[in-house]
């Protein structure tokens, strides 16, 4: 989620993620998705628990998926997170499924530049906008200034 970096999530596809055809259910890659932008949070030291406690978080407003290819059981694959644009408020995200070349099956957390040659194939993609909200009451709100910084979104 760190503007103009990538942040990489290794995921394997688990029996718990399959429909009765044996691939992964449909909205199961939703699932994974917010898994690798909670772990993103937890890597710039942020975690999403501690934005609950701190009575905020981020709402989903607005989606646009393709699936691509469907993900089998035991697949080792990635999911790719990256900060497309920002607000004061708001952060639109690309988030892909994808298989990566053996070389790179272990890389996991942010990186400034994807080596050119580690993306093997895409399963999933998707293009999300997030709000900042203040829990109780639900409403929207600006974007911490720490978490603003941890995520380099100032202006370039």
């Amino acid at each position: 989620m760190r503007f103009l970096e990538t942040h990489v999530f290794p995921v394997s596809i688990d029996f718990d993620l399959l429909d009765a055809g044996n691939v992964v259910h449909h909205p199961n890659y939703l699932v994974l998705c917010e898994r690798a932008r909670s772990k993103a949070l937890d890597d710039i030291d942020y975690p999403h628990g501690e934005m609950l406690k701190s009575g905020m978080s981020f709402a989903l407003t607005e989606t646009h998926s393709k699936y691509l290819k469907p993900a089998l059981l035991g697949q080792k694959l990635s999911i790719l997170t990256r900060c497309l644009k920002f607000s004061r408020a708001t952060v639109t995200l690309e988030q892909q499924l994808v298989s990566v070349t053996p070389n790179y099956r272990t890389l996991s957390g942010y990186l400034q530049k994807l080596p050119e040659d580690f993306v093997e194939g895409s399963f999933f993609w998707i293009e999300m906008r997030l709000v900042c909200v203040k829990l109780n009451p639900l409403k929207a709100q600006s974007i911490p200034e720490e978490l603003i910084e941890k995520l380099n979104l100032k202006n370039p």
